[in-house]
């Protein structure tokens, strides 16, 4: 009988050193969350921008394609003026189009059976790019719209006809977006807190740390996000996307 009191002893014993225990250690991590949310708001800011693109690379290829090389180069040649006449009528000066540069493709016979290919050719292909740079953005997008329809009208094979917009003065603008960025992190932990009053007396301190966000460069009305970036090449219209992350002491 004895044997069975001493272990009941030892038991309660044991269990209240556990129960104090679980409950100084419960205390001690309660307490250093509600301190820490009490002592840090963290928030992230945004700030945009539109921009007009100020540059534009307009990449312009045309081809032909028969067994005569010879052919091909004289054609070409026709074509290359042709088309150069049609962008200086359109307003584009020489030294806004590079010289031409030529390249060549051999093209061969598939086989009958519809596997690989053969030995045979089957023609040459010549092809001559040149680019258009120029800050004419809008002549340039009108331009892409209407070349095309100019090569079919004059017999001349377009392989390409596609173009780049940017914003020259990009760099320029990413510490005044970061700044207005921050101003508004600012802003919104004043709302959270303002929301709280009544059931807290906390305010906005010091910066305790901020973190620049991944810069976003997306064609206006695209509210898309990479976590590498983007960069819109494709609209003349632009808008700029800064975050920030700060923290602030809660008083």
């Amino acid at each position: 009988m004895r044997l069975f009191k001493d272990v009941s002893s030892n038991l309660l014993f044991i269990g209240l050193v556990v129960f104090v225990s679980t409950a100084l250690w419960s205390y001690a991590f309660f307490t250093k969350e509600i301190k820490t949310y009490k002592n840090v708001v963290s928030v992230i800011g945004v700030a945009t921008k539109e921009v007009t693109s100020d540059h534009a690379s307009w990449r312009i290829s045309l081809a032909r394609k028969s067994l005569d090389r010879s052919a091909n180069l004289i054609k070409l040649s026709a074509d290359e003026k042709n088309i150069q006449s049609y962008l200086s009528s359109s307003g584009f000066s020489p030294e806004e189009i590079s010289t031409p540069q030529i390249s060549a493709v051999v093209n061969y016979k598939p086989n009958p059976n519809g596997y690989g290919i053969t030995d045979e050719v089957a023609s040459y292909e010549t092809r001559s790019t040149f680019y258009v740079t120029t800050n004419k953005v809008n002549k340039v997008e009108e331009g892409v719209n209407l070349l095309r329809r100019y090569g079919e009208e004059n017999n001349i094979e377009m392989v390409e006809d596609t173009s780049e917009y940017t914003y020259s003065a990009f760099e320029k603008e990413k510490i005044p977006l970061l700044q207005k960025a921050i101003e508004d992190a600012q802003n919104r932990a004043n709302a959270l807190v303002n929301a709280t009053k009544g059931v807290s007396k906390t305010s906005i301190g010091k910066i305790l740390s901020a973190q620049q966000g991944i810069f976003q460069v997306n064609s206006t009305n695209d509210n898309s996000v990479s976590d590498y970036g983007n960069f819109d090449t494709s609209s003349i219209q632009k808008t700029i996307r800064a975050t920030v992350t700060v923290e602030f002491a809660a008083n």
